[in-house]
């Protein structure tokens, strides 16, 4: 399908909340090269969540570009923050940031994994209710609700995998099972929107032409139906890659943790009695 220049929203209000969070993190922390990449590929991210023709086909147009959308919102662009973190500026801000471990008292938690891990996973069920998946749709407000619940569900849902305190990730074998069982609701979700013959967002199955390219992408085959089994399986298997990839990075972690041992000489052979 070729896009079309109309499908570039240059004008979207994204570009001044990519700006000002640019601003905060270049105040408020020191960015080496990998912080600085990482925000980069963020805010770029972000950036084209709305103003490339995924938002604009996410606009009540396809579910699959809506799925793309927040999948992006949801998975990657919290955790390219989170990567932008320098593990020292957790530090003096130490009372901004979840954690997941008691306070120095020892007498509460603040925001433990299993409530990360609702938050994350939560939303994107949440989100995907036929009533609120339409209604967030059709009403600007709640979803400028909905996707900054993404962002801040990704942000809760990646802390204990990468946030930048060393006290506030969980063991990696802990970890591992956090992201497995993530995997496994993402891929029931997945499945249920690829194979139900309900519709999930009814707002995509009799959308509003406003920009007179329906016709279009329907004779290039993205039918309703089309379009939700592409939607579900975008669901099910880009975020259990992304799962798999931050699996085995815990258990690189896991395994330089292990301290290296030189390795000793044979001991010497003592001539025995002539």
């Amino acid at each position: 399908m070729m896009l079309q220049t109309s499908l570039w929203n240059w004008s979207s209000p994204i570009w001044l909340i990519a700006i000002t969070v640019a601003i905060i993190f270049r105040w408020q922390f020191q960015l080496g090269v990998r912080q600085a990449v990482s925000l980069t590929i963020g805010l770029a991210l972000l950036v084209l969540a709305y103003v490339s023709p995924i938002g604009i086909l996410a606009n009540g147009y396809l579910f699959s570009a809506h799925m793309i959308q927040h999948l992006l919102l949801l998975l990657v662009v919290p955790l390219c923050f989170l990567l932008s973190l320098p593990s020292s500026a957790s530090q003096p801000y130490q009372d901004r940031v979840p954690s997941v471990t008691t306070n120095p008292s020892g007498r509460s938690r603040r925001i433990g994994p299993a409530t990360c891990w609702v938050a994350g996973v939560g939303a994107m069920w949440f989100w995907h209710v036929p009533t609120f998946c339409s209604a967030a749709a059709q009403n600007t407000a709640l979803g400028a609700t909905r996707d900054l619940t993404f962002i801040v569900a990704g942000l809760l849902f990646w802390w204990p995998i990468y946030g930048n305190r060393d006290q506030s990730r969980l063991p990696a074998l802990a970890g591992v099972t956090y992201l497995f069982s993530a995997c496994f609701a993402c891929t029931l979700l997945g499945i249920y929107i690829t194979f139900t013959p309900l519709t999930v967002c009814p707002v995509f199955a009799n959308p509003v032409d406003r920009l007179g390219i329906i016709n279009q992408l329907y004779n290039v085959g993205m039918t309703p139906r089309v379009d939700q089994n592409l939607g579900g399986l975008l669901m099910w298997v880009p975020p259990c890659t992304l799962y798999v990839v931050a699996i085995i990075s815990l258990l690189c972690r896991w395994y330089a943790e292990f301290p290296s041992e030189p390795l000793s000489a044979p001991p010497s052979v003592q001539p025995g009695p002539t």
